[in-house]
């Protein structure tokens, strides 16, 4: 329903900018009336020829034309009309300083012209098109008292009410529409209706309220009643809207727009009444959990403190509630917040589906930030807003054979569930995009010597056959022989602390050469401490670089390092970025949960401080995550 109407309001508008730019470019214009050849003088001859040559589109022509109608007959009656469309024509073609020229001219040389007015108006046009704000607005105090055309002056208010509103005097700008219209001709009064109904479109009900007392007439009172209730719709109050939408029904059978009033009317039967600006966030701010919970409402604080920052911000409201670390009181928490009417919340973090299947039940749109898997299946308004070890793995391998052009690799895991779970989501990926898996070892998750896995990896554990064996001479020691390495690259899913003592041993036993792979748990300055010169060139995935060259983040970690003294992590970063995305959500005005959730899906890429964020229609995040490189003792973001 309110896609329709959002069509409908834009085709308005547009036939407005159309039929304003009509009235100011061509009000005057007259066809040239077919006369007799031989009595035509040679002036009205050079006129008639600029006319044709204008009334066919042909600008160049036409200028000229006028131009050389004007310095041969500078004092003929037609020079005021002369002017007016040299004026015209410079205006269509964005030459405003030459239009405003010929209208100058016009206004001083030929006060008494038909055309004074309307050059009057199209002098101050000029100005707004170039968005010259204080100039038209002056312009057209001015020209009121030049003229006394009713035609004219709807046409300057309804101009003026433009500039007003690009000053951000929008009540004004309703005030002087409604108040100019018992004045109008009857054929411009329905365009005058259409433009005091799309003026209430950036105002609140309660202001369009305090206007209705102005409109003297039933025509502007019904456009007001009409637009107050779609702003009430718009808001979240349903049933006042519903009750305004059925006295509006009654009291004009025949309103023009009865058909949209009666849409809306039927589509808010069914709403529930909610408060469409409000956002609830359910962390942990207690319990074991309450260090995440902490790092995660500085990404509320920051998105609170840079969204209401920006011009025409909504006034959001962000509802804390505590889930205390225990799944019953993430489960009770959404419960409560559903009472309280919110649009939407993010959250719960390491929370049960317990507590997003009573989201779900009571059809509360609910952002997650977990890598479990499954989740979105559990509603059809369970989103997702994480990095999980899929997308990690997913962009891992693709960088590594798409920008490396490696397609041999082999996994050195610890034998856990982190380990083998990244170990088949690796190696199927790897399958999948046509690499090969040459060989896989696992070590156990405590072990601090990892001589033998690497020994298996490279085939070290394997005698050599003695046909093979070259001859020692008498006094010499044995050579161990080389590693046969039959990977390009080396994939190892486990911590940076464990990480930090395989390397080295890596290098003991002479597998050089390869490619390091790991996840976003080396992404640690202590990790290249440990390695020292090991980890050079390593790759990784990263959900968020606070050291990237990206304005946006830069502006961010920026900020939170100036409140909180140290760089921001990727959960403060995520719930920034989700937070931000579901403001810029409820500025399209969603109507209900449901349509709110269709917005969500629906969405343009938006542009986080972790990446380009949209959702799949089964609610997954498609954010890819970052690639990230050590070089030079440091991490450097690799850029897509």
């Amino acid at each position: 329903m309110k896609k329709d109407f959002t069509a409908k309001a834009t085709l308005r508008r547009l036939c407005l900018s159309c039929l304003l730019c009509l009235f100011i470019f061509t009000g005057c214009a007259r066809m040239p009336s077919p006369m007799d050849i031989s009595r035509q003088t040679p002036e009205e001859k050079s006129f008639e020829s600029a006319e044709k040559s204008y009334a066919a589109g042909k600008r160049e022509e036409a200028r000229e034309a006028y131009l050389h109608f004007l310095t041969n007959y500078p004092d003929h009656r037609h020079a005021p009309e002369a002017l007016y469309k040299l004026g015209s024509i410079h205006a269509a073609e964005g030459n405003g300083s030459n239009a405003r020229y010929y209208f100058g001219r016009l206004i001083q040389g030929y006060p008494e012209s038909n055309f004074f007015p309307e050059a009057l108006l199209a002098r101050c046009t000029s100005w707004y098109t170039e968005n010259q704000t204080e100039k038209a607005f002056e312009c057209i105090q001015n020209a009121r008292q030049r003229t006394d055309k009713p035609d004219i002056h709807i046409r300057m208010a309804m101009l003026n009410a433009n500039i007003l509103t690009n000053i951000n005097r929008n009540q004004e700008a309703l005030e002087s529409l409604v108040l100019i219209y018992p004045t109008a001709p009857a054929p411009l009064k329905p365009i005058l209706l259409d433009k005091i109904f799309n003026q209430t479109r950036a105002m609140t009900p309660d202001t369009i309220l305090s206007t209705i007392p102005l409109a003297a007439q039933p025509e502007p009172l019904a456009s007001l009643t009409l637009a107050r209730a779609v702003r009430l719709a718009e808001s979240g109050r349903y049933r006042s809207a519903e009750e305004i939408l059925e006295d509006f029904l009654n009291r004009h059978p025949r309103h023009p727009r009865k058909i949209m009033a009666e849409d809306l009317r039927n589509a808010l039967m069914d709403k529930e009444e909610i408060d469409p600006l409000a956002i609830a966030c359910l962390l942990p701010l207690s319990g074991r959990f309450e260090p995440f919970g902490n790092q995660a409402l500085r990404g509320v604080e920051m998105a609170m403190m840079i969204y209401t920052r920006q011009e025409n911000a909504l006034p959001v409201r962000i509802l804390i509630e505590d889930t205390r670390s225990d799944d019953n009181a993430a489960s009770e928490a959404i419960k409560t917040l559903n009472d309280k009417k919110i649009m939407a919340a993010i959250g719960p973090l390491a929370a049960s589906p317990e507590s997003f299947q009573t989201a779900a039940d009571l059809g509360l749109p609910l952002i997650t930030l977990t890598q479990q898997e499954g989740v979105t299946d559990i509603g059809p308004g369970i989103f997702r807003h994480f990095m999980t070890p899929a997308m990690q793995v997913r962009a891992l391998v693709s960088h590594a054979m798409n920008r490396r052009n490696l397609f041999r690799f082999a996994i050195l895991h610890p034998d856990d569930s982190y380990g083998q779970n990244f170990r088949d989501l690796f190696w199927d990926e790897v399958e999948n995009m046509g690499g090969r898996i040459t060989g896989v070892e696992s070590y156990p998750p405590r072990s601090t010597d990892f001589s033998e896995p690497i020994r298996r990896l490279t085939g070290l554990h394997l005698p050599l056959p003695e046909d093979l064996r070259t001859p020692v001479p008498e006094g010499e020691e044995e050579k161990e022989p080389k590693p046969a390495i039959q990977f390009d690259a080396l994939f190892i899913p486990d911590s940076a602390q464990r990480t930090g003592l395989i390397l080295p041993q890596l290098s003991y036993h002479d597998v050089e050469g390869v490619q390091l792979l790991g996840t976003n748990l080396w992404h640690s300055p202590r990790f290249i401490q440990m390695t020292g010169g090991h980890a050079r060139g390593a790759l990784l995935p990263t959900g968020f670089y606070a050291g990237s060259t990206r304005p946006q983040v830069q502006e961010f970690a920026q900020l939170f390092k100036e409140t909180y003294g140290e760089d921001p992590g990727y959960l403060e970063a995520v719930v920034f970025d989700t937070l931000m995305f579901l403001f810029h959500t409820l500025e399209k005005n969603p109507y209900s949960r449901s349509e709110f959730v269709e917005y969500i899906i629906e969405s343009e890429v938006y542009d986080g401080v972790t990446g380009r964020i949209r959702f799949s229609e089964k609610r997954e995040s498609m954010t890819p995550p970052g690639i990230l490189e050590i070089r030079g003792g440091d991490f450097r973001e690799i850029l897509p």
